[in-house]
């Protein structure tokens, strides 16, 4: 049985791994021009959003409701688009597996 602190660092490896660090180990130099502008913007919400999830988030819970606020809300949309465009990870492309996750962890 997973302690409470467990089942949250799973979580957060489980969305670094297949998100955030995916998008912040990617070169700048593969994109050029307007993209590599975008990406670079994106670099930066990514280091600080990875950063909100691991300092602000504190269970497990709060870990899951922010994933799953994060892959519908306005400004995730937008940010999304751009994600896709540049074809690098996504939150609502790992929605499922991560749900999957949390109730395997039964948080």
């Amino acid at each position: 049985m997973s302690t409470a602190k467990d089942k949250r660092e799973k979580l957060l490896d489980f969305i670094d791994k297949k998100a955030f660090n995916v998008i912040l180990k990617t070169s700048p130099d593969k994109f050029n021009g307007k993209d590599k502008e975008k990406f670079e913007e994106i670099l930066k919400k990514t280091q600080n959003e990875k950063n909100k999830f691991h300092e602000s988030y504190k269970t497990a819970r709060e870990v899951k409701e922010n994933f799953l606020a994060n892959t519908h809300s306005k400004p995730a949309q937008k940010l999304n688009k751009e994600l896709e465009h540049l074809k690098l990870p996504t939150l609502p492309e790992i929605k499922d597996e991560f749900e999957e996750l949390c109730k395997k962890l039964d948080v």
